[in-house]
Order: structure tokens, then C-alpha cells, then sequence
């Protein structure tokens, strides 16, 4: 028998809040229980309205805002606090940094044992707060009811798609043509047949990939390419897996059709459906800093974890003597292959591997590194500390999507012999509480 939804009051009701939470709600008690407030800051009072209760604690969403903080700012967009995409426009952009570098901080002190507080790291990297998004996923609802296709974020309580007509934070070629977007979709035979658009920016092109349940009829496919044209768009669909995804706009489908620059020197080719860096700005400032940090030499050999396409192995091939860059995805190693050709680096050498499973044998694992560089997903590269603790380089540099797992591997390391020197924060997802960040450990002699 499954179990019965807990009923709770409707009533809005005021509360103050005392503090913030990692992923941004506000923290307050009500009846010696804590509540956590969506859109409420630290030292307010709001007018509160509960979403969801729980036996240790409820979550509610501001309703109105009695004492605002010095910190609160209006939101840069009409659905935030219904969309699921962004959690702290409300929140002054500087103190979305600090509030990052806070996150860090406590991280590290309190898995790692690393004093690193805000003052003690590096200069957070900083980019635009609107336009910067350049990857993402679009959901896509036929609603019957409104006799209109909704095309946007999922709101934030619930699985429902945000009748929005415009999203700031993206890329303004897309973040502007919602509309456009839900009108195409509803003239198209299979209206209700598209769950979701891949979008994906390179320089100088925008490529949008409808995911396709159905097979469009020939006046869709018309229409879809007539929109393409109109808008100056790739179109892309995808039938079935990400391998199916095949170009329908009228141009040459070349390899390197889509693609972004990296230190005015690098071409870095890449398919709809591949992995790429959100924010192209902060993007290029992190290769930056990690070359910086990192100070390879032209004599040193260099591993690259993680490797994805190429995004760092190539401009550390640049400074390098060799790099070799470790991918868990065929099709991530085989276009990384193909970038270092397209750049003319041939001291560049990728291989594919699972690196949560055992590395012992290797072909890669039997070198010597001067210095790692380590770009794990969230969940980390905990089972990948053993290895770099055998190998042994005089640097590693780690960065991460997720302070807690960053703060975990790095307390591992420490009982290797390495010390961190470095450790900052970056504002690749600004008006979200997504922390991203770059820790440099040098082996102590």
C-alpha cells in the first residue's frame, strides 16, 4: 500500500530567516522545526508558503518579502521562483560569489581539514550574468488545456514545463525565440511528439537537436528547415540515441562546422551532443589560470584526466613536451584525437578508458608525469587518488563541479605527501548555487 501524502496549510505565514543553505533556500524555525525557505536571504522576513513537508523538516517558497536584506536585488527574470533553472537572482551577483567561495571554504575545512577561508583563495574567476549559458536542454509539453506548446525550463515544485517567453541567462539567439520555438513546434504534425531541444553554441553557429519520437512528415521537415533558415539556426534531429543525431539544415555537414576558440590559437570541433564548457567566458579564463598554476615546462610530460574533448589536453599540449588525455567516452577520445590533428599538435596521445574501474595494467598508468590535471564529473575521482598517489608528479591540479567531492578526493591526496597551495572558485552557473572550482596540490619534498 503506498503511502498517503501528508496535507499541509496553504495559509502563507511569516517567518525570519537566520541563514542559507549550500544550495541556496533560507534557513528558519518554525515550532522548533526547520523550514527551508525558497527566495528568502539571510536577516529577512518573509511571508512563506509551504511546498513540501518532511519528518525532519518542511520546505516552503517566499510568497512576499516583509524585510528585505541589503543583499537582495530584483531578479533579472519574470519566472524566477517558478522556474527550475536559476535559485539566486535575488541575490546581489557579488554576493553569489562570496556565498560560492563560502561553500568552498567550508567544504575543505570541514572534509579535507584545509584552512582555506574566503580571503585565503585565489581571485574567483567572474563572467557576464545574462547571455552566458551556451549548452542545455529545453523541455517541450503540447498543453492541451492552453492549445499551446510550452518550451522552456521545469518549473521548480513541479514536473510542469514554465510558460516562458524568454530565458536571460541564455545565449540571447536562443534565450529570445521561446516564442518562435513553441510556434514552430505547434504547426508540426508531431506537436506532441518532441519532449525536449539539445541547444548547443560554438563562435559562430547555434545548433538546436529536436529529439523526435516520431517520424516528422515531409511538410515538418519543410518547416523545420525554413526555420533554420529564417533564424540562421542548425537544425538537428535525433530519432533514437545521441548516435542517431543528423544534421537537416541545407549546409555542408562538415566536421568542424561547430566549434569554439580557445586562446585565439585552438579550433575545438564538437557535435551537438558532446560534452562542452556552459560558459565559453569563464571557460577560456579557467585554461587560463590552471596553465598559469600548473607552469608546465617545455621539457614535462603531463596526464589529463578526464579529458572529455581535448579542452585542456590541447593548451597543455601547447606548453608541453607531451600530453596524454584519458577519456571514458570512445566518441569524446576519437574528436580529442581529431582536434589535436586540426591544431597540428602531434604531441598529443588519447586513450579510452572506465577510470572508476582498476588501472593497474594500464598502458598510460606505467609513465611518469611531471604534473596531472584531473576533471572529474560531480561525483569525483576518488577511486582515480590511489593512482595519483602512485604516480607521484610534482603537481596536480584538480577541478571540480561539486565542492563536497572535490574536498573528499583532496583529503586523500593530502595523506599522499601533497600540500594545497591554491584553491578558488569560478562562477561558471552565476544565479544558481552551482559551485565550480580548481585546486592546485604540489608534492611536498
Amino acid at each position: 500500500m503506498g503511502k498517503r501524502k501528508q496535507k499541509f496549510s496553504q495559509e502563507p505565514f511569516e517567518v525570519a530567516i537566520t541563514d542559507i543553505t549550500h544550495d541556496g533556500r533560507g534557513v528558519a524555525h518554525v515550532d522548533g522545526k526547520v523550514v527551508f525557505v525558497h527566495g528568502a536571504l539571510p536577516d529577512e522576513v518573509v511571508m512563506a508558503q509551504y511546498v513540501k513537508t518532511r519528518k525532519d523538516y518542511d520546505e516552503a517558497k517566499t510568497v512576499d518579502v516583509v524585510k528585505a536584506s541589503n543583499d537582495r536585488v530584483e531578479p533579472i527574470c519574470e519566472s524566477f521562483g517558478t522556474c527550475g533553472g536559476c535559485s539566486l537572482q535575488h541575490l546581489d551577483p557579488e554576493k553569489q560569489i562570496y556565498f560560492k567561495a563560502k561553500q568552498l571554504a567550508s567544504n575543505l575545512r570541514k572534509q579535507a581539514k584545509l584552512n582555506f577561508d574566503v580571503d585565503d583563495q585565489i581571485p574567483a574567476l567572474r563572467s557576464p550574468s545574462e547571455g552566458y549559458r551556451f549548452k542545455g536542454r529545453l523541455g517541450v509539453k503540447y498543453v492541451a488545456k492552453k492549445e499551446k506548446v510550452l518550451v522552456g525550463f521545469r518549473e521548480k515544485f513541479a514536473p510542469f514545463i514554465v510558460d516562458m517567453d524568454r530565458c536571460p541567462v541564455l545565449e540571447a539567439r536562443v534565450g529570445n525565440l521561446l516564442p518562435q520555438l513553441s510556434e514552430l513546434i505547434g504547426n508540426l504534425t508531431l506537436l506532441d511528439k518532441i519532449p525536449q531541444i539539445e541547444l548547443a553554441i560554438g563562435s559562430d553557429k547555434v545548433a538546436l537537436s529536436f529529439r523526435v519520437l516520431e517520424e516528422p512528415t515531409e511538410d515538418d521537415l519543410a518547416k523545420l528547415k525554413a526555420f533554420g533558415v529564417e533564424h540562421n539556426i542548425l537544425i538537428y534531429l535525433q530519432p533514437k540515441n545521441e548516435a542517431s543525431t543528423f544534421l537537416l539544415s541545407e549546409v555542408e555537414d562538415t566536421e568542424d562546422l561547430l566549434n569554439y576558440r580557445l586562446m585565439d590559437r585552438l579550433t575545438m570541433a564538437f557535435k551537438p551532443y558532446h560534452f562542452t564548457q556552459v560558459n565559453p567566458v569563464i571557460n577560456e579564463q579557467m585554461i587560463a589560470q590552471a596553465l598559469k598554476l600548473l607552469n608546465i615546462q617545455k621539457d614535462e610530460k603531463v596526464l589529463d584526466l578526464f579529458c572529455g574533448l581535448g579542452n585542456f589536453t590541447l593548451p597543455l599540449a601547447l606548453e608541453a613536451g607531451s600530453v596524454i588525455g584519458v577519456e571514458g567516452d570512445k566518441s569524446l577520445t576519437e574528436w580529442a584525437a581529431k582536434n589535436a590533428a586540426r591544431n597540428g599538435l602531434d604531441n598529443v596521445e588519447f586513450y579510452c578508458t572506465d577510470l572508476t574501474q582498476n588501472q593497474d595494467n594500464a598502458d598510460w598508468m606505467q609513465l611518469k608525469y611531471d604534473a596531472i590535471l584531473v576533471d572529474p564529473p560531480r561525483s569525483g575521482a576518488l577511486e582515480m587518488m590511489a593512482y595519483l598517489g602512485k604516480l607521484a608528479p610534482k603537481r596536480i591540479l584538480y577541478v571540480s563541479c561539486h565542492p563536497a567531492t572535490l574536498a573528499r578526493d583532496l583529503a586523500e591526496l593530502v595523506q599522499y605527501g601533497y600540500e594545497v597551495t591554491d584553491a578558488g572558485v569560478m562562477d561558471m552557473f552565476p544565479h544558481t548555487a552551482h559551485v565550480e572550482s580548481m585546486a592546485l596540490l604540489v608534492k611536498k619534498d
